[in-house]
C-alpha cells in the first residue's frame, strides 16, 4: 500500500487532495497537515512513500521543509503541488529534493497520474512547468559559451574583432589602433583560442553572436 502525507495549509484544497487519494486504489493517506513545523517534530516517526507539499506555508516554507526532510527520509519522494510557476521556486524545489512539480490548477486525474508516476520512479511535472524547465536549460546552454567568451576577451581584442567584422584588413586595423600588423595578428590568434574557432570567418560570426 502506497503511503502518502499531505502538507497543505489551504483547508479547502487539502480536503480535495484527501478525496483524490481516497479515490485511488492501492494508496493510503497516512497524514494530513497544515504546517511544516508539526511534521518536522515527528519526522523520525513518519516514513511515507510520498509527501505532497505546498510551497506557500505559514512558518517554514514547503521548499525549506523538503530541504530539511529529504536527508532524513532519503527513500521518500516529494511532490510539490503549488500555485507558484516562477523559475526561482521551480528550481529551488528541485534542488531541495523534490522529484515532481505540479500546479494546483491540475485536474484530479493529473494529480492521480502524478502520484502514480512518482511512485514508479518518474518525475511528474505540469506541462507548463516542463516547458519552463526545458526553456531554462536551452537558454543556459545557448548563453553560457557566449558569456564566457565575452568575459575572456580583452578590450583590445574586442577592438580588433570589431574592425575585422567591418571588413578592415590587418594593415588598416594596425593603422587605426596605432599598433603593428604583427600585434594585430597576435590579438586575432588569441581570439581564435578564446572563441574556440579555426579561422577569421568563424571568429567574426561567433563575435557577432556575443
Amino acid at each position: 500500500m502506497l503511503q502518502i502525507i499531505l502538507l497543505e495549509d489551504n483547508l479547502y484544497y487539502r480536503r480535495g487532495l484527501e478525496q483524490i487519494i481516497h479515490d485511488m486504489s492501492g494508496v493510503s493517506l497516512m497524514g494530513s497537515y497544515a504546517n511544516a513545523e508539526s511534521v518536522l517534530k515527528k519526522i523520525n516517526q513518519l516514513k511515507p512513500d510520498i509527501f505532497i507539499v505546498d510551497i506557500n506555508l505559514e512558518g517554514i516554507s514547503g521548499i525549506e521543509f523538503i530541504r530539511q526532510a529529504k536527508p532524513l527520509l532519503p527513500d521518500t519522494e516529494f511532490l510539490v503541488c503549488t500555485i507558484n510557476d516562477d523559475n526561482t521556486n521551480i528550481f529551488e524545489s528541485l534542488k531541495s529534493g523534490a522529484t515532481g512539480y505540479m500546479l494546483k490548477e491540475s485536474s484530479a486525474d493529473e494529480i492521480k497520474n502524478a502520484i502514480t508516476e512518482i511512485a514508479a520512479g518518474g518525475s511528474p511535472m505540469s506541462a507548463y512547468i516542463s516547458r519552463r524547465v526545458i526553456a531554462s536549460f536551452n537558454s543556459a546552454a545557448t548563453a553560457k559559451p557566449t558569456s564566457v567568451a565575452a568575459e575572456n576577451l580583452t578590450e583590445r581584442e574586442v577592438e580588433v574583432l570589431n574592425h575585422l567584422a567591418r571588413g578592415l584588413q590587418y594593415k588598416e586595423i594596425a593603422d587605426r589602433l596605432e599598433i603593428s600588423t604583427g600585434t594585430v595578428k597576435k590579438h586575432i590568434r588569441n581570439t581564435y583560442v578564446k572563441l574556440q574557432v579555426q579561422n577569421k570567418v568563424e571568429a567574426i560570426n561567433k563575435f557577432r553572436a556575443i
